[in-house]
C-alpha cells in the first residue's frame, strides 16, 4: 500500500519547479522548506534579517547552514531601517525579495502563510475598514515583479508543527511574536482568545470559511468590473445602471488602476456621488489629484503645479 503524502507536501503539488522560498527560521518557513525539498524541488532560499533582535545575526548563520545541508543556494538580506513597525518591516522585506528575484531571474516566491495567518489577516482587514472589503490573503497574486504563492492557506498551524516534529526539524522562536505592541500579535493573543470565549472554540474555522467565501466572491465581482475599471474614463450612464456593489467595486479598481493609493470607502462613495447630476462635479483625491465628471464621463486630473 502506498504511503499517504503528508498534507504539507500535497499542498505544494501545483507550484512551479523554479522557485524562491522565504525562510525566516521559524517553524512555518522551516517546515515549508523541508516540504519543498521532500517534493523534489530545489528552491533558492531567501532570508531577511530585520536586525531587531540580538540573535538575528546568529539565525542568519543557521539559515546558511540549513541551505548548505539541503544543497540549496541562499541569499541573505539585512534591513537598514531604524523604525520598528510592521509596515516598514514588510516593505523592506518585500523590496529585498523583489531585488533578489530580479537578480536571480526567478519570480515565483513561496510563503509559509497558513490558515491561522489568514484568520488574523481577515480580522485586521475588517477592523481597518478597507474600501475593498475584507477577503484575507490570495493563494497566488502578483506583487511588485513577483508572483507570491501561499499554498498552505488551508492548513492550520498545528498541522505544520506536527509535520515539523515528525520530520525532527529544528527552528527558532521569535520572541517578538508575543509582543502585543504589534497589531497582529494583539489579534492573535488577545482578540482571538476572547472571540473563542464568547463565540465558541470553532470561531477561527468559521472566520476562515467567511474569508474564503469573501475571497472567491470578490474575485467574481472583480471579473464583472474589469472591463469598465480598465478604462481611462468611466461612462457615467453605464456605471449608474449597474448594481450598487458593482458600482463600488468598479470605482475602487478604477481608482487603484489610476495610481490612487489607500482608497477608503469614503473615497469610493465620494466618486460614486459624481454619478448623480449635482454639484460639485469634482472630488479631491490623494497626491494633488481629483476625480471630475464632464460630458458623461468620470476621469482623473492632476492639479496644476504652481
Amino acid at each position: 500500500m502506498a504511503t499517504a503524502v503528508p498534507p504539507c507536501e500535497a499542498a505544494l503539488a501545483r507550484l512551479p519547479e523554479r522557485l524562491l522560498v522565504a525562510v525566516s527560521g521559524g517553524v512555518d518557513s522551516v517546515a515549508l522548506l523541508a516540504a519543498l525539498v521532500a517534493t523534489g524541488r530545489k528552491p533558492v532560499v531567501l532570508h531577511f534579517d530585520h536586525g531587531w533582535r540580538a540573535e538575528s545575526t546568529a539565525e542568519a548563520k543557521v539559515m546558511r547552514a540549513l541551505a548548505r545541508e539541503y544543497g540549496l543556494k541562499i541569499v541573505v538580506g539585512k534591513s537598514r531601517a531604524t523604525q520598528r513597525s510592521e509596515a516598514v518591516a514588510r516593505a523592506a522585506r518585500y523590496a529585498f525579495f523583489a531585488q533578489a528575484a530580479k537578480k536571480l531571474g526567478v519570480t515565483d516566491l513561496v510563503l509559509a502563510h497558513h490558515a491561522n495567518d489568514q484568520v488574523e489577516t481577515f480580522l485586521l482587514q475588517l477592523l481597518r475598514g478597507s474600501g475593498s472589503g475584507a477577503r484575507g490573503m490570495e493563494p497566488q497574486v502578483p506583487h511588485g515583479g513577483l508572483v507570491l504563492h501561499r499554498p498552505w492557506l488551508a492548513l492550520w498551524k498545528k498541522e505544520i508543527i506536527a509535520y515539523a516534529r515528525t520530520r525532527r526539524l529544528k527552528w527558532s522562536e521569535d520572541a517578538s511574536n508575543t509582543d502585543t505592541r504589534y497589531r497582529r500579535n494583539l489579534v492573535r493573543h488577545r482578540l482571538l482568545p476572547y472571540l473563542r470565549k464568547i463565540a465558541g472554540p470553532e470561531t477561527p474555522q468559521k472566520l476562515w470559511r467567511a474569508a474564503e467565501i469573501a475571497r472567491v466572491e470578490s474575485e467574481w465581482l472583480d471579473s464583472l468590473c474589469a472591463t469598465l475599471a480598465g478604462r481611462a474614463e468611466l461612462p457615467v450612464a453605464d456605471l449608474r445602471s449597474a448594481p450598487l456593489a458593482q458600482q463600488r467595486r468598479t470605482i475602487l479598481r478604477w481608482l487603484q488602476a489610476r495610481g490612487i493609493s489607500d482608497v477608503a470607502f469614503a473615497d469610493v462613495e465620494s466618486v460614486r456621488g459624481l454619478l448623480e447630476k449635482r454639484e460639485p462635479a469634482k472630488i479631491n483625491l490623494s497626491r494633488g489629484r481629483f476625480a471630475r465628471r464632464r460630458s458623461g464621463l468620470l476621469f482623473i486630473e492632476q492639479a496644476p503645479s504652481r
